[in-house]
């Protein structure tokens, strides 16, 4: 039996590159199903630490108690719905071929040898794709475009089993040790082939909960802030770059009419409205020179998320700079920038270094392979080696089909 963990938007492309080459897969997650679009951006934003987002109280209780998970510093939340975290900041864009890539195991060549095979997948999510943006169908990308991918693979055979929670891997007997959370009952599954597609924290605690060798894991995490943005000319598309000193950030902006539109869980879409609008609110995400991390690692039976600065970033000079940027462009004003608390852009990667060392216990060949493993591959962003600036779900979809259609041995 092959399986995957994760119905988020890792595990279906999982899911699909495998049945691409003729492998029928298992998608196992304790997900409920979908009730809501998608909670609002303000709701989110006031949400407590560690909070799990989106699911039922009954979900919730039982999740906090099997997660056994302290943070300290960080504004991490999870979600265990039908779809997984989804990347709720509605972050598919970004423009594939100028991700900064620097693996030294993989070339970018590969890396972007699947983009056809990519676009026949976002249309099956109903993402556009358009002028080297991708373009979100609206606000609430990430459970709507998920049912859609896994009502194709549900055609295509894959089966999904929910309710289920892995706390633990027997790698050596290659057995799965599962939590029934409705039957509140333990079970054993025995797997062939194994792909973790749970997210970096989640992927994190499962590899530190089954192996005792390793202590602790580091994620990134992108620093991300907000900004009140003046528009002083019509602009091709609400996604930007930005580039002034060493510093070089992508946004994507929401007018009034988004703003509003969040409040009420619906999204108003709003992409041809610039001639209309002067003032946005600029979701902002700087390169990866500046990430934070999230330290994941376990204190006797409970796992703790520690949120860490990046020394070498410096708000002060960030907004000196930001306003010598002010005074030469002509085309925006950035009038007031809010700075996110470490892991509330949810915007992680890095965790687990693709490498040709076997030495590494934890890492990976450019396949997703986990060293001195049988059968145990990771396919998520915990193998993305860099976090750019711009959101990283896209490129995670697209290293999950090259790492899947490139491996001849699987």
């Amino acid at each position: 039996m092959i399986y995957i963990i994760g119905s988020g938007f890792s595990g279906l492309t999982t899911a699909y590159a495998l049945n691409k080459i003729g492998l029928k897969t298992t998608i196992i997650s304790p997900g409920e199903k979908i009730k809501t679009k998608n909670i609002s951006l303000i709701k989110y934003l006031l949400k407590n630490n560690g909070e799990i987002l989106n699911n039922t109280n009954f979900l919730s209780r039982k999740i906090n108690k099997l997660n056994k998970v302290k943070i300290i510093n960080c504004k991490y939340l999870l979600s265990h719905m039908d779809g997984g975290q989804s990347n709720i900041w509605g972050g598919i864009i970004g423009n594939i071929e100028e991700y900064k890539f620097n693996s030294k195991v993989i070339k970018k060549k590969e890396i972007l040898k699947y983009k056809k095979e990519l676009l026949k997948l976002l249309k099956i999510l109903n993402i556009k794709y358009k002028n080297n943006y991708l373009l979100e169908k609206n606000y609430s990308i990430s459970k709507k475009n998920v049912s859609n991918l896994k009502k194709f693979l549900i055609k295509k055979k894959i089966v999904f089993k929910s309710n289920l929670f892995v706390k633990d891997i027997d790698f050596k007997n290659s057995i799965l040790k599962v939590h029934n959370i409705k039957k509140n009952s333990q079970l054993n599954l025995p797997f062939t082939k194994l792909f973790l597609s749970c997210g970096p924290i989640e992927t994190s605690k499962l590899l530190l909960n089954s192996f005792q060798s390793i202590k602790k894991i580091f994620l990134k995490e992108t620093q991300h802030f907000y900004a009140l943005i003046k528009i002083n000319r019509k602009l091709e598309s609400r996604f930007f770059e930005a580039r002034y000193g060493k510093y070089n950030f992508s946004c994507q902006l929401y007018s009034v009419k988004n703003i509003i539109g969040l409040f009420f869980r619906k999204y108003v879409k709003n992409l041809d409205g610039f001639d209309e609008n002067q003032y946005f609110i600029g979701q902002c995400y700087l390169n990866s020179n500046y990430s934070g991390k999230i330290k994941v690692y376990k204190m006797g039976d409970k796992f703790i998320l520690e949120g860490k600065k990046n020394l070498r970033f410096s708000k002060h000079h960030f907004i000196n700079s930001i306003n010598k940027f002010n005074k030469k462009n002509k085309i925006i004003k950035i009038k007031k920038i809010f700075f996110n608390k470490i892991g509330a852009s949810n915007h992680l990667g890095a965790s687990i270094p693709i490498t040709n060392n076997k030495k590494i216990k934890l890492g990976v060949n450019k396949f997703g392979k986990l060293n001195n493993q049988k059968n145990i591959y990771i396919s998520d962003s915990s193998v993305l080696n860099d976090i750019d600036i711009s959101p990283i779900t896209i490129f995670s979809l697209n290293n999950i089909l090259r790492m899947i259609l490139s491996n001849k041995k699987i």
